[in-house]
């Protein structure tokens, strides 16, 4: 089947929950003036076995197509941002009515202000007749060149020479940008028979029998009945409008919370889309750095100068691509917390689009003022000038076009953990180089941060022999090594080593001496925890709130904060 989505926004709306969804696909008078409750997108269980079908799809816009509204102010934004890209996708749907589009990771469009992440949608029966399909499809729009996640449903009926196709995003993980977004037009359907897609059925079962089997959060007091499950929410700090997601990862089984929308859960909260933000400079900085220290052993020590030209000169000859993990380059303006990193000048960074114009920042901004290795400073431009000289370093080992990320994180961490194909892509640059962000720019679901997490941990003790990661640089920002305690910040209870932060907890009503807790932290308020017994706590949110200082004694109550290593300092 080929099906080309044309939409045609109409006019007329009426109050939006005194419409049914049939109503809006088959009614061109019937468009909701609000969003609608998710429950009306959300597919019901399908109990028939179905033939395999597949298709393609087209999605094309008009800007009046669509509403977008700023939920904190209130505005009706009416720039280029509330229409949707051009999207176009082939899919397969299996006998059990998954609809599985062929490319499920960040996708660039043409349209300046989003990309997309198409994900796996159901098939049902609707209302309207049962020769008619309806197809309802999680989709994430992502903010062009940046880390920001829209998620959203898609819902279409396909069987019909012509329908109408509805859509709306109501929740976010995006601290600056908070936004209702729906719409609805006309489909048109024509068949494709042609196409061979019945790979992607195999793909995605084998993904899927990779995931960790998952338990509602609530449920977690089997572990421990004196457990409170709600304050693991933080929701002293966190409203739960600005919590996307939260759980606990122990043994085999994975503890998650709803995904909560504005208009109720969300449908498809497996496939939620999760940004990495600076979980990145752990997850792909550092991982990376391991690994091809665990390959070549000589990685830490290399010379930034020797690999990136635009940092040629004496400021920069003792700095080494240790220094950048550990963002003590000796150069900065402030070393008070935040004042670099939140500067307006940052922002030449952060919107530059080049490979050229970022290494231009990374090496030129900032002043040397100290020696290397000696002051933490927040950069992640730091972690931008790491990740240019790492892909200059991969190219001289494997070869000139060998990628940093395709190549050695994708393909030697996250590929051989099966995580799902919303990790296969990072965020670059949009000039011909195409460099990975490396500090923040990568996508998850909920399983893959949990089940990646967990193999970080489980690096750090396997037998040396077996590991894939480096074990001494990895031990030491797991806080294993206290003789390597790592760098002091701008708390006395936080530390940063080798792209890890850690947190020391002095409650001894939870621990009898002081523990250090390595994490993992991205903008907007997202933590992720790396505890005993290989498991891990997290939370994702956009609420700014980075203190989960009231999850610790819940955690301890699970035995997963005093088994680690101890120190007095």
């Amino acid at each position: 089947m080929r099906l080309i989505l044309l939409l045609t926004f109409m006019t007329a709306s009426i109050s939006a929950f005194s419409v049914t969804l049939d109503e809006i696909l088959k009614n061109q008078h019937a468009v909701p003036a609000a969003p609608i409750s998710m429950s009306f997108l959300n597919p019901p269980p399908l109990n028939t076995k179905l033939a395999i079908r597949q298709g393609r799809t087209r999605i094309s816009m008009r800007p009046e197509m669509s509403a977008l509204v700023n939920i904190v102010t209130g505005e009706k934004i009416r720039d280029g941002r509330h229409t949707i890209p051009n999207i176009s996708f082939d899919w397969v749907q299996n006998e059990a009515g998954e609809v599985i589009p062929s490319i499920r990771h960040l996708v660039v469009s043409d349209s300046p202000y989003w990309d997309y992440i198409l994900g796996v949608g159901e098939i049902w029966p609707a209302s309207l007749g049962e020769e008619i399909k309806r197809v309802s499809m999680p989709f994430t729009l992502v903010e062009k060149n940046q880390n920001c996640t829209h998620n959203g449903v898609l819902v279409f009926d396909s069987d019909s020479a012509e329908g109408y196709f509805y859509f709306q995003i109501s929740s976010e993980t995006c601290a600056y940008f908070k936004a209702d977004f729906w719409g609805r037009g006309v489909v048109t359907n024509t068949f494709l028979k042609d196409a061979d897609q019945e790979k992607n059925i195999t793909q995605y079962a084998i993904e899927k029998k990779h995931r960790v089997r998952t338990k509602p959060i609530a449920m977690i007091t089997q572990q421990a009945n004196q457990i409170r499950p709600e304050m693991l929410a933080l929701s002293s700090g966190i409203s739960p409008n600005d919590m996307t997601a939260y759980g606990v990862l122990l043994g085999d089984v994975h503890y998650v919370s709803d995904c909560q929308t504005r208009a109720g859960n969300y449908p498809f909260c497996d496939q939620m889309v999760l940004p990495s933000y600076s979980t990145a400079k752990s997850l792909f900085a550092a991982a990376a750095m391991f690994y091809l220290e665990k390959e070549y052993g000589d990685v830490f020590s290399q010379p930034i100068s020797k690999w990136i030209k635009q940092c040629a000169g004496d400021s920069w000859d003792d700095v080494t691509f240790s220094n950048l993990l550990d963002m003590s380059t000796g150069h900065y303006e402030s070393a008070t917390y935040s004042a670099d990193e939140a500067s307006p000048q940052k922002l030449v960074f952060f919107t530059a689009k080049t490979n050229e114009q970022r290494l231009e920042f990374a090496c030129g901004h900032f002043s040397r003022k100290s020696k290397p290795g000696k002051i933490f400073v927040y950069h992640t431009s730091d972690t931008y000038l790491l990740g240019a000289g790492l892909s200059a370093y991969v190219k001289e080992k494997l070869g000139k076009t060998a990628d940093l990320f395709s190549d050695v994180l994708y393909e030697k961490i996250f590929k051989p953990l099966g995580l799902s194909q919303v990790s296969a892509q990072s965020r670059r640059t949009s000039d011909l180089s195409g460099q990975p962000y490396v500090g923040y720019g990568l996508f998850f679901t909920r399983d893959d941060l949990a089940r990646l997490s967990r193999f970080v941990i489980q690096q750090a003790q396997v037998d040396v022999n077996s590991s894939v990661l480096a074990q001494d640089p990895l031990q030491a920002a797991l806080q294993k090594k206290p003789q390597k305690p790592g760098l002091t910040t701008y708390y006395s209870h936080i530390r940063y080593q080798h792209g890890f932060w850690a947190r020391k907890t002095t409650n001894k009503s939870v621990c009898k001496k002081p523990q250090w807790i390595p994490f993992m932290s991205g903008y907007g308020g997202i933590t992720i925890a790396l505890l005993a017994k290989s498991s891990v706590y997290y939370y994702v949110s956009d609420s700014f709130h980075f203190d989960w200082s009231e999850a610790i004694p819940e955690l301890q109550k699970l035995n997963l904060i005093c088994p680690s290593v101890t120190a007095d300092n």
